[in-house]
């Protein structure tokens, strides 16, 4: 009798022992996650009886809000979008079913209170949970220019203030309206065209003649004795990796200087550099410039690319052995770049080669008004001398003046870009590209615009946007 109490007592003991442990598992080690889930009806009902912070544009239009309704004899709050078509991939959506993505993933933390003192008023009851407020650099007028110039079109644009790094426009087409996330997410995603897909920042395409720039760059900062006027002699073809280079349209340009190579965009010129500079040289200037690592600009990081070579989706070393530099000198052999990242490589240019980091929010404020938070202009590096950028902004204020990117003259001022167009798999159809600045003396904004899958070139198709998102940009700021 005796065994049989102490076996009993043996085996509820080692019960209420597995109980103890799975119960301290599920409370503990697996509350946060089981929290997280989407589907947890508790953490769904928990968001929304908080009062999230708004998200409001520099010049304080209201991106996102949070509404007091009455549900079921209990105040809850709807996440609402005014201006939901504005800038919806920057902006990002919270919904307990579909999660949270940009901004409002970004500062979810802030936005819903869990910062500084306020969770511990909320759980004495002191307070109702409420959110700060997350001011973007964002500028409703600059971005609604950048929307309205990709109606109908596949692509994005960039702006941004070359000396700060603040983002006034981040635009990608076709986009989406976030008031409709929370009730039509499938018929969003299902509508052809990647509309949830941020092409600004992680969209990668073939830089074309853009990255010009950056070979340009290498070229004047290596120590083999280029300059604006250094000259070349082109016979309209130049061999590499056994496969032709040529020009657009097969022109012949015979003698020209590196500033007349920019200027017209001189296939030969640029891939003839990428030859003599080297993987390592090209690729220390590609590094410096950002590529190579993903952009620190404020956003989830599964929302932004790098830029760089890629080998399907692997992001190979810059200065590769054994690469075609001669074709990456002219843009191509594998490189895909994000528009933010070209954006930042004529705002460096724009800066006197001091690269800033990129940045959306400027500030978050408490409901009182009080700054919780606040960013602040910040370099990240001294990419090239102020001369070298002097020397190549002289030349790309001659593409505009003259060369491929006259589209993007804008009256009365001087503006200084380059132009691309990368072919893609579809004979005949082109990514359009125009990175720039403007004004180009005293640069105020510098841009990045591509038009995916188009017969145009990058001075038909994205210089005439580039030169609209300047102006507006320009015009804001007086």
């Amino acid at each position: 009798m005796n065994r049989s109490i102490a076996r009993l007592f043996i085996l509820l003991s080692g019960a209420f022992a597995v109980l103890a442990l799975l119960l301290g598992y599920w409370q503990v080690v697996a509350a946060p996650s089981l929290n997280d889930r989407a589907d947890n009806p508790q953490a769904a009902q928990r968001e929304r009886l908080i009062d999230r912070g708004r998200i409001i544009s520099g010049d304080r239009v209201v991106l996102a809000r949070s509404v007091a309704v009455r549900r079921g004899g209990q105040d809850v709050f709807v996440r609402g979008y005014p201006n939901g078509t504005l800038a919806p991939h920057v902006v990002g959506y919270a919904t307990p079913q579909q999660g949270n993505t940009g901004l409002e993933s970004q500062y979810d933390g802030f936005l819903k209170g869990d910062y500084g003192t306020e969770p511990l008023l909320v759980r004495l009851r002191l307070r109702t949970a409420r959110g700060a407020d997350v001011r973007t650099t964002l500028d409703s007028r600059v971005q609604r220019v950048a929307n309205e110039q990709l109606i109908g079109r596949r692509g994005a644009v960039v702006a941004l203030e070359p000396r700060t790094g603040r983002i006034l426009a981040m635009a990608s087409s076709p986009g989406f309206d976030l008031d409709r996330v929370d009730t039509e997410f499938a018929r969003i995603r299902g509508e052809g065209n990647a509309p949830l897909l941020n092409r600004a920042t992680a969209g990668r395409y073939a830089p074309g003649s853009t990255f010009k720039v950056v070979t340009a760059v290498a070229a004047l900062e290596s120590d083999l004795g280029y300059s604006p006027t250094s000259e070349f002699d082109d016979t309209g073809r130049l061999e590499a990796s056994g496969r032709p280079i040529t020009n657009f349209g097969g022109r012949v340009f015979g003698r020209h200087t590196l500033t007349e190579a920019l200027t017209f965009s001189v296939n030969t010129t640029f891939a003839r550099l990428g030859q003599v500079l080297g993987q390592e040289r090209l690729g220390r200037t590609m590094e410096a410039f950002g590529f190579g690592s993903r952009p620190p600009v404020d956003l989830p990081e599964s929302e932004v690319a790098a830029s760089g070579r890629y080998r399907g989706s692997t992001l190979l070393p810059n200065g590769e052995e054994g690469i075609d530099v001669a074709r990456v000198g002219i843009g191509q052999e594998q490189l895909g770049v994000t528009p933010l990242q070209m954006a930042m490589v004529a705002g460096t240019i724009a800066n006197g080669c001091t690269l800033m980091r990129p940045h959306l929010m400027d500030r978050i404020t408490d409901r009182g008004g009080a700054v919780v938070r606040e960013n602040r202009p910040s370099e990240l590096r001294q990419v090239c001398s102020a001369e070298t950028a002097a020397q190549v902004t002289q030349m790309m204020r001659n593409v505009v003046r003259e060369g491929t990117g006259t589209a993007a003259a804008l009256g009365g001022l001087d503006v200084a870009g380059k132009t691309g167009t990368a072919e893609t798999q579809t004979p005949g159809i082109n990514n359009a590209w125009f990175i720039g600045f403007a004004p180009a003396a005293a640069p105020r904004v510098a841009v990045a615009v591509v038009v995916e899958a188009t017969t145009g070139t990058g001075g038909v198709e994205a210089a005439p946007i580039a030169r609209q998102v300047m102006e507006a940009a320009i015009r804001r700021s007086g």
